[in-house]
């Protein structure tokens, strides 16, 4: 009888012991990042210093993004999920930003400058790479590379 409670016992201690954690379960991986280096001419909003709001998004939010709408977001202490980053912008200095790479929809630029009468926001289109550069100009910005290297 005691042989058989001892058997019982070893048993369940072996069941237990196989049931315990193992050390190839899964780990997550990390959230892929996107590196992105803002190069502002010299002439970008006048020379003067200005924001770039990153946002994830889809068509029709960064068709619908007003610049009152992004403009806010520097003054509030918490941001939306949806806010990558907020930096600030010396004309003629590149600034590289890193981010967490949106799985499924876009990157929206915003550009808060002085007279936002022009092209003041810019898409950078799902898939994306690890890697991108923002050309900024006087009255434009363009997303002229993405993935490689710099």
């Amino acid at each position: 009888m005691i042989r058989r409670q001892i058997a019982i016992m070893i048993l369940l201690a072996i069941s237990l012991a196989a049931c315990g954690p193992h050390r190839n379960q899964y780990i997550p991986k990390p959230p892929a990042r996107l590196s992105i280096l803002l190069h502002p001419d010299f002439s970008a909003n006048n020379g003067e210093v200005f924001w770039v709001v990153i946002k994830e998004v889809d068509d029709t939010r960064f068709s619908n993004d007003s610049y009152e709408e992004i403009e806010s977001i520097l003054s509030t202490d918490e941001w939306e999920p949806d806010v990558l980053s907020v930096t600030s912008v010396v004309p003629g200095e590149e600034r590289r930003v890193t981010v967490i790479k949106p799985y499924q929809r876009h990157v929206g630029f915003y550009f808060l400058v002085t007279d936002p009468q022009y092209s003041w926001k810019a898409l950078l289109r799902n898939p994306i790479g690890s890697k991108c550069r923002v050309r900024i100009g006087q009255y434009d910005a363009v997303i002229d590379s993405v993935g490689g290297t710099w």
